[in-house]
């Protein structure tokens, strides 16, 4: 079991197969190891519908590690839907399940190195945090979807997901599970359709995910949750699917609330689109459309297959930058008639979502975290201007000078404009078209905020090299997980408001549905975050207008 079993220091054996199905003889003692750190542990267990979990005590709070809730989808279950552990289909493990490490992320590139791949097939594992073990506590349920275009990432990344000490603290449960990513979790091809049960292929890691909920529902009140209190957030791409997840008849009971923040507006590539574009993935395996010669690849080879930076460009290797003219990158998930039956916005114009409370947020500067122009932050004027007029100017004379008169030289720095010119393009204008399209058509509110805190210095995200110095993709998340003093020595007591602003007004809308009493209603309120919540009719609207109009919703983010 690749990257699984516990480093623990444990009187007893385990033995696990791949399939799950050998005993487990688990004697659990004072302290386990746990990724290098010494934690002194409580040992506790929690029944759930596959069998017993023994977790551990820190910081306050119950945790639960790398519970698995699919059959590893390996070999024959590559490329399809998961399959749940139940006891009806005899696929649960045997004796207690020791939850006491991560499981396996996902196979993928390593985001901060492209030539080393990392995790394993084997990845489908949930985590539990929970405050209480109290069956009639009755706590909100918050389900974390990490980000990472659909390819990257897990949910327990360091530094970049929920903790036991934010359990603690904000007396919620949550829940952090891998899903399958890129090629493994989005490929659509039609020969991989065709020996499908459900005769469509691509969207697993959407499957995945509702797996996941389906869970939740199942198991969540022995953890201490409420099952009818479920709140699903994402950030970036895990944003991108719950808005997908918003459009599923799948999914419907499975959440009661929804925050996105940072999602792509866009999700509209039909299935067979996909299989057409897709078509360089089976020429570059040597494979064809031989199924048996796509199963018998190995990871490693599947992933150097991928169209990364060839038409559909899977790398999305220009999103940290302004647009240029009729140059698109292709989208990963799609609407596949099944799991995503029509594109979101086509499908509430006919009444068919999950009609919830939606927190819909995007950062003022988003691409600060990752730029394409890494000197950026070192331009005089003119390098701005000749930038601008690079890409900009391959839309025609006009949108360059409106671009610059909107977005004008000698305010603030040529990074604050650029960023600024490129978020609102990738995010913030394409946001408000998706809130809108969801607040005309939900019977449910929608709350929609822009981040415009700025942090006290410089700040590598998740390691990037890039210092972010101002509303950077991801600064929100960061705040809400309480991870500022991980990412600033020495915070500054805004920085601190800032976390604390963001984790009040988060927390009221899981446990009402709405942020504070002030916060109106899209679209006659959008939230201006910072260390303090200001209201204003809208964000950029001059901006928004003329890109909105002007057609740059194309251009918005993807995936």
């Amino acid at each position: 079991m690749y990257g699984h079993t516990p480093e623990a220091v444990f009187n007893g054996e385990i033995t696990i197969s791949v399939e799950w199905q050998t005993k487990l003889n688990v004697k659990v003692e004072d302290c386990i190891r746990i990724s290098g750190d010494y934690v002194t542990a409580e040992n506790v267990t929690v029944t759930t519908e596959c069998g017993d979990v023994n977790g551990f005590t820190k910081d306050g709070a119950y945790s639960f590690r790398g519970i698995p809730y699919a059959m590893p989808p390996v070999g024959k279950r590559r490329w399809q839907p998961p399959e749940s552990l139940r006891p009806k289909t005899g696929n649960c493990w045997n004796g207690t399940y020791p939850a006491f490490k991560y499981g396996s992320t996902c196979f993928q590139i390593s985001p901060y190195d492209k030539k080393t791949l990392i995790g394993s097939e084997d990845c489908l594992y949930l985590n539990v945090l929970t405050p209480t073990l109290d069956m009639n506590a009755s706590k909100p349920v918050m389900v974390w979807i990490h980000g990472g275009s659909l390819q990257f990432s897990s949910g327990s990344w360091p530094l970049y997901s929920p903790t036991e000490r934010l359990a603690a603290e904000t007396d919620i449960v949550y829940v952090g599970f891998n899903y399958r990513l890129h090629a493994f979790g989005f490929m659509a091809l039609q020969v991989l359709a065709d020996q499908s049960p459900l005769n469509v292929s691509g969207n697993y890691g959407f499957m995945d995910m509702i797996t996941v909920l389906e869970w939740v529902q199942t198991n969540i009140r022995n953890f201490g949750g409420d099952p009818n209190q479920v709140t699903v957030f994402g950030q970036s791409s895990g944003g991108t699917a719950i808005f997908a997840l918003l459009a599923s008849p799948l999914c419907q009971g499975l959440f009661h609330r929804a925050w996105l923040l940072s999602a792509s507006a866009i999700l509209n590539k039909t299935v067979n689109d996909a299989y057409r574009d897709n078509e360089v993935f089976l020429t570059r395996t040597g494979c064809g459309s031989d199924v048996r010669c796509l199963y018998g690849l190995s990871a490693a080879k599947v992933t150097q297959a991928v169209p990364w930076n060839v038409f559909p460009y899977w790398a999305m290797e220009d999103q940290g930058d302004l647009p240029t003219r009729n140059h698109f990158d292709g989208a990963i998930a799609v609407v596949d008639g099944v799991v995503i039956p029509e594109a979101p916005f086509l499908a509430w114009s006919k009444g068919n979502m999950v009609d919830v409370p939606l927190l819909i947020g995007s950062c003022a500067n988003e691409i600060d975290y990752n730029p394409v122009e890494r000197t950026m932050n070192t331009w005089t004027w003119d390098q701005y201007v000749r930038h601008v007029n690079a890409k900009m100017g391959t839309f025609g004379n006009l949108t360059l000078e409106t671009a610059l008169r909107l977005y004008p030289v000698n305010r603030s720095t040529p990074e604050f404009q650029l960023t600024s010119m490129a978020s609102d393009i990738a995010s913030n204008c394409p946001n408000d078209v998706l809130a809108q399209y969801a607040s005309s058509t939900f019977k449910s509110p929608v709350y929609r905020y822009v981040v415009t805190s700025t942090p006290s210095v410089p700040v590598h995200a998740v390691g990037i090299p890039f210092p972010a110095s101002y509303s950077f993709h991801m600064w929100d998340i960061f705040a809400f997980f309480g991870l500022i003093q991980d990412y600033i020595k020495e915070p500054t007591l805004r920085d601190i408001q800032w976390q604390r602003n963001v984790q009040k007004e988060v927390i009221s809308f899981v446990r009402t549905g709405k942020p504070t009493s002030e916060w109106g209603t899209y679209p006659d309120v959008t939230a201006l975050l910072s260390d303090v919540t200001e209201l204003a009719k809208a964000y950029n609207p001059a901006q928004c207008e003329f890109l909105m109009k002007g057609g740059f919703f194309s251009h918005a983010w993807i995936n």
